[in-house]
């Protein structure tokens, strides 16, 4: 198979590729674009043909991902992406209502649900799911909240499910009470210690946002460089510092619930919820190599590698269709004598048949690939 030749080739930052020979490159090194993957494609090849898998049939893409940095410096908003059932029903009753897809009340863009997979770059704070009743219990004795210790008594419903339909009024007295609890009590230890500091960190950002109850019931997860956690569809979570590498499905589907100022569709939200929700969990990962890790994805013809770069330079397999990631460091990528540098954040599709390319650094890269 043969592709572009090196001179066309652009990094995602826009800077040329570097040749140091005349020879043709082996392989097809761009900018991308989900979107418009097709259109890039065939500007760069011209009349050459180039190897793109098979369209996914709930997507119409190729690309059953999406990999960026995630900087938890202001934390996000909380989301939920609906499970597959949920995602199906919901996409099939706004059709029938005639909501158009690019509504501001839409909340179901597509038929598919999401998984989210978060590679911490440094120590990452997330929060996820609910806790269970036992820490939610020790919150509400240790802050001393009588809001949450009410909800707790009513065995009916989750505590997330009772944050979510508060009124306008209970939630501003929800919001007080656990203001004052936290200001006033200093020695708590292990889930209200953890909840008193979740408050700190987001009630001087978010002071009137229900999204700070949401948080004190839900599950936080620490993680050092390197580990890895997964959040299923289904599972409100938000990330409360730390960056991280997320690679998750390629649906636009993200109910928002918390820490935002743009709409809350809190009946459709309790609707989602009412059964409670998949909790977030580790993932292990493999050692391929020395300085090389293989993440698992949800499916078998996904192949997600976590590279760190030292001082030398280091060899990774790319293709036939990956995309290359660099994490919080520059770095370049050599495949057959084509150089091509990467800003830190930028991202570059690899088309071509698989090839060891080389990378430099010091940096961390990530390589998303589908047969």
């Amino acid at each position: 198979m043969t592709f572009v030749r090196a001179d066309s080739v652009r990094s995602s930052s826009g800077a040329a590729a570097r040749r140091s020979s005349p020879s043709a490159s082996r392989g097809l090194l761009i900018d991308w674009d989900p979107a418009t993957f097709r259109q890039t494609l065939e500007r760069f090849a011209g009349d050459q043909p180039v190897a793109v898998p098979h369209a996914d049939a709930g997507t119409g893409s190729p690309f059953p991902f999406r990999l960026q940095i995630l900087d938890a410096d202001v934390p996000p908003p909380i989301m939920l992406h609906p499970r597959w059932e949920q995602a199906l029903a919901g996409f099939v009753r706004e059709q029938a209502r005639g909501v158009p897809l690019g509504a501001g009340n839409r909340n179901y863009k597509d038929r598919n649900p999401k998984c989210e997979v978060a590679v911490a770059l440094t120590p990452l704070r997330v929060l996820a799911g609910e806790r269970s009743t036992e820490e939610l219990q020790a919150i509400a004795s240790g802050l001393e909240l009588p809001w949450l210790r009410s909800y707790l008594s009513f065995r009916h419903e989750t505590a997330i499910h009772s944050v979510l339909r508060m009124s306008s009024h209970e939630k501003a007295a929800a919001l007080r009470e656990t203001a004052d609890a936290v200001h006033r009590i200093r020695d708590v230890e292990g889930p209200a210690a953890e909840a008193a500091a979740v408050v700190r960190r987001l009630q001087p950002i978010f002071p009137d946002d229900r999204g700070v109850l949401l948080a004190v019931c839900m599950q936080l997860i620490q993680l050092d460089p390197g580990q890895v956690a997964v959040i299923p569809p289904g599972c409100l979570h938000t990330y409360l510092s730390g960056q991280a590498a997320v690679v998750m499905g390629h649906s636009d589907n993200a109910l928002q619930a918390g820490l935002t100022k743009e709409r809350v569709d809190l009946c459709e939200l309790q609707v989602l919820t009412g059964d409670g929700q998949p909790q977030p969990s580790p993932l292990p990962v493999a050692d391929v190599d020395d300085g090389e890790q293989r993440i698992p994805l949800w499916s078998d013809d996904l192949d997600l590698r976590r590279v760190v770069v030292g001082d030398d330079p280091k060899p990774a397999r790319l293709g036939p269709f990956s995309v290359v990631l660099a994490a919080m460091e520059p770095a370049a990528i050599t495949v057959d004598e084509v150089t091509t540098d990467l800003e830190p954040g930028a991202k570059i599709l690899y088309a071509g048949d698989p090839v060891t390319a080389t990378f430099t650094g010091p940096a961390q890269i990530f390589v998303a690939s589908r047969a």
